[in-house]
């Protein structure tokens, strides 16, 4: 498969989900190393290498975070990786 054909593949499989992102609510457990759970399952821990944080959230930023602040987070396709939105 050529490269623009793998592009336009993978583009059309994007347009095409119904769902690229998802809007999940969670708390923090722990912040070293940053583990979140998941408010649908309580008992799925995100590990920190599945999880991105704004700089500003991150240990010593402004607006760090700390166990038990809860957090909403969009879980990028494939739940493979969360992003934390912001404090809620």
């Amino acid at each position: 498969m050529r490269l623009s054909e793998a592009i336009k593949h993978l583009a059309v499989g994007a347009v095409d989900a119904e769902s690229p992102v998802e809007l999940l609510p969670a708390e923090v457990v722990s912040v070293s190393p940053v583990e979140i759970k998941l408010k649908e399952s309580s008992k799925l821990i995100i590990p920190a290498d599945a999880i991105i944080i704004p700089k500003r959230m991150q240990s010593g930023g402004d607006d760090a975070l700390e166990p038990g602040d809860r957090v909403m987070t969009a879980a990028l396709t494939g739940g493979q990786s969360f992003f934390v939105l912001d404090k809620v």
